[in-house]
């Protein structure tokens, strides 16, 4: 797996900054840098353009941080006043918001663009030259996707150039569909899986799969660590948290770092304690045992 990526187990997203200022956001860049965390997740659309405007703000006052941050953005949902209105994966449009977001940013370059979701009518050929152009122009380094599954990243890869590197999906302890696919094949008892293989697939191209929301139980349904549909999985996170000398957010951490080196967490508190615990968690390997039995609290089948 490319380097680039798996020397960065957790990552720090930038998607809630509305209570941040400028000021704070960069306090809290120099503190994860200090800690050795050095890769940021970012998108065009994150607080309505704000995101990437607070930290265009940060690298303005204080360039130096810029070739210490690995920065990543992501293009093509499109929004008017704030609201969804459809996807757009054209050339035109990767081009436009890539230049637009760099300009909110004050960068020249972005180290990684990601495609934010499927675009229905996306043309393969068409994104492999606004990434081939891109790179020529020194403007973005590395390329991935987002929420895609297998038979759009392989549409994708059949005519990229430019090698496709990241796949960010939402996987955690309250929202495991993902790893249920890989453990209950061709199971009828759980229900909803559609078996994509999309978990071994990034794992034998060695794509990283970055895991979004991680603690979130559902689609923003409310913390892991509190929602009382998650009080047996709160119970063993506990139980393990003393096991490993650790905390619960440490072990929903591990056990998504523990599933191999292309797993990237990607917290997104801002809050530098929290942070602290979800970059111990990248350093525990949980046991086969605990893993499993953690995995099955959720209510999961473990065949």
């Amino acid at each position: 797996m490319n380097k680039i990526y798996s020397n960065r187990p957790l990552v720090v997203g930038l998607m809630r900054l509305e209570q941040l200022s400028s000021e704070e956001l960069e306090t809290l860049i120099k503190s994860c840098l200090d800690l050795g965390i050095d890769s940021f997740d970012i998108a065009d659309i994150y607080c309505h353009h704000e995101s990437e405007i607070k930290l265009g703000e940060v690298l303005k006052r204080n360039p130096s941080l810029r070739e210490k941050m690995f920065i990543q953005t992501k293009c093509g949902i499109v929004q008017k006043e704030g609201e969804f209105t459809h996807y757009d994966l054209s050339y035109d449009y990767i081009q436009k918001a890539t230049r637009e977001s760099l300009a909110r940013m004050n960068l020249s370059y972005v180290d990684s663009l990601l495609l934010h979701r499927p675009d229905i009518f996306m043309d393969a050929d068409e994104i492999d030259r606004a990434f081939c152009d891109l790179k020529k122009e020194e403007i973005v380094s590395h390329f991935g996707v987002s929420n895609m599954d297998v038979s759009q990243i392989r549409y994708l890869r059949d005519s990229a150039t430019l090698p496709i590197e990241v796949d960010q999906l939402q996987l955690g302890l309250g929202q495991c569909t993902l790893l249920s696919q890989a453990i209950n094949v061709n199971n009828p008892e759980e229900q909803g899986l559609n078996n994509d293989g999309i978990f071994y697939y990034l794992k034998k191209h060695e794509m990283a799969l970055q895991c979004w929301s991680p603690y979130q139980f559902g689609f923003f349904k409310g913390s892991i660590f509190n929602v009382p549909e998650m009080r047996n999985t709160q119970i063993e996170l506990k139980k393990l948290a003393e096991k490993y000398q650790s905390t619960p957010c440490g072990i929903a951490t591990a056990f998504l770092s523990s599933l191999g080196k292309n797993v990237q967490v990607i917290t997104g508190s801002t809050n530098i304690d929290h942070i602290k615990e979800s970059l111990a968690g990248t350093k525990i390997v949980l046991s086969k045992a605990d893993w499993y039995e953690l995995f099955a609290s959720t209510g999961h089948l473990v065949p």
